[in-house]
Formats: structure tokens, sequence, C-alpha cells
């Protein structure tokens, strides 16, 4: 199938204040003088996305369109097959970006999930492109799970979509750059769901210390990490926007028993074991100072100690209104002054994979 050289389609301005139509009936502003403006992705309707996406023999039930002379033109039809040769082209002219219509952007985060294994495998990519991509692929999934104004966030559909995907990520988390250049794109976010996002990627580097053979252990280790603090959308989010020492007794407990609400939240969800411990038991300390049920460290699952302690690391190092982030360094300082709460062995692994990722 031959490539139609769109990079040779000429924008023609249209000599009054409306819009210029191109493509297939799409538009773009021109000025008085009927010279097209420099186009405006975002208030324009369109999402960018990186051309690296255009998997040869794929397609998409989306139109790309390119930034061409100062307008938005078609690239490439709704249903079209992608080739090596789509790629090739766009790097050589130095493309960098391709655009979606803001009301497809669903259709291209179902096509990037569904082509995930091949993206994340794909050596010709950036790894810091296949981050970014894995990323906001998983960030979609997070934010409806985590969304507030549904009693019910999280179903079945959804969790079955963040294990697959996460099924599809193993491999990719193993390479200490990529927990690099995740660590930075997460740390960046302020939602809730960035924070289990967060977690979620330090706790599978330091299970890959624990368990390389086992992908489905890992897997429902690092849902139950994205989700560990499922059970805050029950409570007042203001609650956990002050230190735990300017809460009254009453707005403390309350605060605690947002793990036992994360399990009561999922128990139409068909999670695993795992997932459950890490939401039940992240706050759970090795010397039992830890809560809802002060349990010491000689009976907690192994993975809910390292969710607990990568959560204990994440919110130190994530910036809270009542101080600024801790360093790396100054993170590991504070869990090291407090190593009775929690395990040295596990510790010394978190070390060793930020150290790894250059991170410290």
């Amino acid at each position: 199938m031959s490539i139609p050289h769109r990079f040779d389609i000429l924008v023609c301005p249209h000599p009054s204040l409306s819009p210029c139509r191109f493509g297939k009936g799409e538009t773009v502003s021109t000025t008085k003088t009927g010279v097209a403006t420099e186009p405006q992705p975002e208030s324009d309707g369109l999402h960018p996305v990186s051309p690296s996406m255009l998997l040869p023999e794929r397609c998409g039930d989306f139109e790309l369109y390119l930034a061409q002379n100062g307008s938005m033109v078609l690239y490439a039809v709704r249903g079209e097959l992608f080739s090596e040769e789509h790629r090739e082209r766009l790097a050589d002219r130095g493309v960098d970006r391709l655009y979606v219509k803001s009301v497809e952007k669903e259709h291209f985060d179902n096509y990037v999930r569904e082509h995930l294994d091949d993206i994340l495998a794909d050596e010709s990519i950036p790894v810091q492109e296949r981050a970014n991509v894995w990323l906001d692929a998983t960030s979609v999934l997070a934010r409806k799970a985590f969304d507030r104004t549904f009693p019910k966030s999280l179903n079945n559909v959804r969790f079955s979509r963040i294990r697959k995907i996460l099924r599809q990520s193993m491999s990719f988390f193993s390479r200490p750059e990529v927990l690099r250049h995740l660590a930075v794109f997460t740390g960046q976010g302020r939602e809730q769901y960035h924070h289990g996002i967060g977690v979620m990627v330090l706790a599978a580097g330091v299970m890959n210390t624990l368990v390389r053979d086992d992908a489905d252990h890992l897997v429902s280790v690092c849902s139950g990490a994205i989700l560990h603090d499922v059970g805050k959308l029950t409570l007042p989010e203001n609650l956990f926007d002050r230190h735990e020492d300017d809460l009254t007794p009453e707005e403390l407990e309350q605060a605690h028993s947002h793990p036992v609400l994360g399990v009561s939240r999922c128990a139409s969800v068909q999670l695993p074991q795992e997932a459950l411990h890490c939401i039940l038991f992240h706050h759970e300390r090795e010397d039992g100072s830890g809560f809802p049920s002060q349990a010491l460290g000689s009976v907690l699952p192994l993975h809910a100690k390292v969710v607990g302690l990568c959560d204990e690391y994440e919110n130190l190092t994530r910036e809270k209104p009542w101080r600024k982030a801790f360093t790396p360094f100054e993170a590991l300082s504070h869990i090291k002054a407090e190593k009775d709460r929690f395990d040295p062995d596990l510790i010394k692994r978190l070390i060793l994979v930020l150290s790894r990722a250059e991170i410290m």
C-alpha cells in the first residue's frame, strides 16, 4: 500500500476572517490577510501524540493530523494501515508530533493499550518516550479508578484493564533507566492516583530484587500498590491536607481507617489476595506501631511491607501542604532513622534500586 505524500499538501489561505477549510472538512483560523495562523492544538480540539506510536502493520480507529506551514492538515485517515515508511518519512522531516482529535483521544488510548507490549519492546523508540507512553496509558485507567464522583469508580472491568497493562509492563520495569524516567513523571502529579502509580513503580523495582520468575505475583502486588490508598476516596478530601499532629482525635481515627475502607470499597472487585494485603497492611510497621491493627512485622506479608516502605518513601519525596518535598537522600535518611519500623533488608533493596536508577 503506497503512502500518500501528505507533506506536499498545501493549505490554501481563505481571504476572509472565516476559518480556512482543509483535509476532510477540518478548519484552521486565518488572519485578516488570509495567512494561516500558528495552530493551537489544545484550543483547536487536538491532542499531541508521538509518531513512534505508528506501529508497522497496525491501524487505528482515529484520524491523524500534521502541523504544516502554520496549519493542521490531515495526515492519516481512520483505519489506515501504518508502515515503517510512515515513521521514517516523519523522522526524516524532523516531525516529532502528530495530533488526534480530542473526541477521538479515547480511541487512541485504546490503540496504545492494545499494542503496549509492542511499544514497550520497540528499541527504536527512546526509553523516555516509552516510559511516558506507559505513564499516559496507566494514568488514564488509574484516574478513573480514583474518581470521587462515582461510588463504584473501581469495578472488575477497570481492574482487569489495570492488571493487563501491568502484565504488559513487568519486563520493562526491570530496567533502571525506566524507573529514573518514571520517577520524574510521577513526581510531578498532585492527584492521588499519581501517588499510587509512583508507589507501584518503586514497589516493582524492589519486588524484582526478590521475585523474578512469578509474573502473576508481581502483577498482583503492583495492582495493590496502585490501589493502596483507594480507601481515602470514602473520606473528606481535605482530611489529608493537614499533618496528623493537627488533626483532632476523631479526625485521626478517620484517617487511620482508610486501609479498612479501601478493602471494603474493593469488596465487589475480584482483587487477588496480594493486592488486598497491600491495601490493608501498607501502614503497618515492623515494631507494631502502625495501623489499623498494630500488627508486628513477623506476621505481615513481605509484599505488603514492600508497598508500605515504598509508600513512605514516595510520600516523603512528594510535596505536602505543610512541608516541601524531601530529596531522595533526605527521605532515605528519615527512613533509616526509624529503622525499627521498617524491614532493614527491604531498606537496603530500595537503596539498591534507587542507586541503579541514579535517583540518589
